[in-house]
């Protein structure tokens, strides 16, 4: 791991700030108080992911089943925005032992290419329908019959694409999460339709890229009642310490500074949520992160006597939903939700503890998925981009820029004001140091971009605390257009940029004007308008980004054309 407290700069404020939002959950005195904070923490998050749509009409549609041993598989398809289509399964007990309406579970994916049918979400599934719950487990976006990009570009996997999505919808002030978990919300609401589910006790459970989900639905929707959060929740500190930020969807821009972590997230859903959170050893997400955390949500429900089941189960790593965690899982939402114990989850008191020992002996393994390959597929190509009516999450981030271009009125006398804020620039006289050379060994790393993964985790770490790589190297040019200032008898100096350090130094000018006496381009990348309505995802990047910037400027508008040279110049 990286030493926090004695290495970069940047990663010594992520460990304050993150320690800080711990002591911001721990400080809460009363339910009354929790009642607040969790009104603000949920209009800070909404404003970090950029608002949430207008329901529309889902029109449902079931595609075909499929009969097994004990329950039915419904291939379900929905349009959780109009054209957006959502493939899932919804699995029904056909056990005379059970009988519906049957307890509801919202099965949410991790990263995995084939989605629905990962081999691991695929068995918790058949596990849960066999135990006599609804499972609905829908394809995440880029995974299983949902990719977004054209056919005509490379494939590579999904959370390149979560990737390239990430980085698009930042412009337009969108976190990709808030397509997550729009999914998530539309995905209950088509379980609210269905007589056959009770949704009382409606419960979530995942892994990975699932357990952000989980973590993320029981803190934003109170119809979630039971949560099974597997590897992911940990302390920023430490994810980020010792593996660098994660998957598009798993961090926001300026939350550290807002005192948005994960501590806060579990906080969201007290006293409302029963939580078993689960962990590995070894893993993408620190046990040390989980440990700290699970020992502050504990502190901090006995202060506000919460009585709520809340639990922790960790086994060896490394990453993934072994059958001890998936048991483990079940087990909770077996007790929590049907009131069952088992001998792997037994009461103490009135509380429901997993038998740890018992649960870590359970040698792991995962049985074929238990349907035939011929016929699983929710659409007739096995993809939605090929369904009438389709519309990609790339064209709606290129439809939401176009309309932000109509729609700016921004007041040149103001842009240099716009542009600071935005970027995170600072005034001459403020101009921090040159930052320390960015470069990480970590383990792991989601993020690539159009510069490769060292400066795109730059930018991804900058943005957690609110800050832009883009304001971090326009402040390069004007510390270097200083000292050239100094050697030119004070007068303005010229500014030369070429490739991705165009938008830089753009907003170098914008910020400073006076010192600038000429800016010329080399192979500038094409405004931000246009590089979103460019389906070509191959060199989307955050760190060619500022967050929300459309709503006020294209970066191409930075420059005064008196002083445009080069290839951008009229």
């Amino acid at each position: 791991m990286m030493d926090m407290e004695n290495g970069y700069r940047i990663l010594r404020q992520i460990s304050d700030d993150d320690k800080k939002a711990d002591a911001a959950v721990l400080s809460i005195s009363t339910l009354e108080e929790l009642k607040e904070k969790q009104k603000r923490w949920h209009a800070v998050w909404l404003d970090m992911l950029g608002g949430m749509p207008e329901k529309t009409p889902l029109q449902p549609q079931i595609t075909g089943k499929i009969r097994c041993d004990g329950f039915t598989v419904e291939k379900i398809l929905f349009q959780s925005l109009p054209g957006m289509y959502v493939t899932g399964y919804l699995y029904l007990p056909d056990d005379p032992r059970f009988r519906a309406p049957y307890p509801g579970l919202l099965l949410v994916n991790g990263h995995s290419d084939t989605g629905k049918l990962r081999d691991r979400y695929c068995d918790m599934a058949v596990m849960a329908v066999k135990a006599g719950f609804a499972v609905f487990t829908p394809d995440p976006y880029s995974q299983g019959e949902r990719v977004q990009q054209d056919a005509k570009y490379p494939w590579q996997e999904c959370a390149v694409e979560h990737a390239s999505l990430g980085a698009r919808s930042w412009l337009v002030g969108w976190n990709f999460a808030r397509f997550r978990i729009w999914d998530a919300i539309r995905s209950i609401d088509y379980m609210e339709t269905r007589p056959e589910l009770d949704l009382s006790k409606l419960a979530v459970a995942g892994c990975s890229g699932g357990g952000t989900m989980s973590t993320y639905m029981q803190a934003f929707d109170d119809r979630i009642k039971v949560a099974c959060p597997s590897c992911f929740v940990s302390s920023l500190r430490e994810v980020i310490g010792e593996r660098g930020v994660h998957d598009a969807e798993q961090f926001f821009f300026g939350q550290l500074p807002r005192g948005f972590n994960h501590a806060v997230l579990l906080a969201m859903g007290q006293p409302r949520t029963a939580v078993m959170l689960d962990a590995r050893h070894s893993d993408y997400f620190p046990i040390e992160g989980i440990r700290s955390t699970t020992v502050l949500i504990e502190k901090f429900r006995e202060k506000l006597g919460i009585e709520t089941p809340f639990a922790l189960f960790s086994s060896d790593g490394p990453h993934g939903w072994p059958l001890c965690g998936r048991t483990a899982a079940l087990s909770w939402l077996e007790y929590t939700v049907k009131g069952k114990e088992s001998r792997f989850c037994k009461s103490l008191g009135e509380k429901p503890v997993p038998d740890v020992d018992a649960l870590q002996g359970i040698p792991d393994s995962t049985p074929p998925i238990p349907f035939p390959e011929e016929g699983r597929n929710v659409t007739p190509t096995g993809q939605v981009r090929d369904l009438s009516g389709f519309k990609s999450l790339y064209t709606l981030i290129a439809e939401e820029a176009d309309r932000l271009r109509k729609s700016r009125k921004t007041d040149r006398s103001k842009l240099r004001e716009i542009v600071r804020r935005h970027a995170g620039i600072h005034p001459l006289d403020q101009l921090p140091p040159e930052p320390e050379a960015f470069r990480h060994d970590f383990k792991w790393w989601y993020l690539s971009g159009s510069e490769g993964f060292s400066v795109e985790q730059h930018a991804a770490i900058l943005a957690v605390e609110g800050r832009s790589l883009i304001g971090e190297r326009a402040e390069s040019f004007l510390r270097k257009a200083l000292e050239e200032r100094k050697t030119n008898g004070g007068k303005p100096v010229s500014l030369r940029a070429e490739g991705d350090w165009c938008i830089a130094a753009a907003h170098a000018c914008a910020a400073e004007p006076e010192l600038f006496s000429s800016v010329e381009f080399i192979n500038p990348p094409p405004s931000w308008t246009d590089m979103l309505k460019n389906p070509d995802p191959t060199h989307d990047s955050f760190a060619v980004t500022v967050w929300g910037a459309l709503k006020e400027y294209d970066w191409t508008d930075l420059v005064p054309e008196n002083l445009l040279k080069g290839q951008l110049a009229k």
